[in-house]
């Protein structure tokens, strides 16, 4: 699928995922509702049927570079000074993820922190940008 329900952008496995999705679609039009007798779970097993290429670390960290690059604005560098070393990973080829944000006409990462989540403290965003 190529609009807002387009798939998590060749993340591996699982790992930012869950953040890249909603992301997505709060900045691109897109709404949440909270439904009051819903209920969400997860279930974890004891063994996991799928193996993480290079290490579980390495696949949720390049995970969470590709949301950083393809979602977060100057605001990545934020991310990167709370998580030493990953901006040095690899994250492979994010264009795909910044053709859809501007094919989709999606607000910036400024717009989710002011709107979305006014109340998270954020406390390098007053700096040169």
């Amino acid at each position: 699928s190529s609009g807002i329900n387009a798939e998590y952008g060749e993340m591996s496995i699982w790992g930012g995922e869950n953040l890249e999705m909603s992301f997505r679609l709060w900045m691109c039009g897109a709404r949440l509702e909270i439904v009051p007798c819903s209920r969400v779970g997860h279930i974890f097993r004891l063994k996991n049927p799928v193996s993480f290429p290079g290490g579980t670390s390495n696949t949720v960290n390049r995970n969470n570079k590709r949301l950083a690059e393809a979602w977060m604005d100057e605001y990545k560098e934020i991310f990167y000074w709370y998580s030493p070393g990953i901006e040095h990973k690899d994250a492979g080829d994010v264009t795909g993820r910044l053709n859809l944000r501007e094919r989709l006409g999606c607000k910036s990462f400024k717009w989710y922190l002011d709107t979305v989540y006014p109340d998270l403290f954020c406390p390098l965003a007053r700096l040169s940008w």
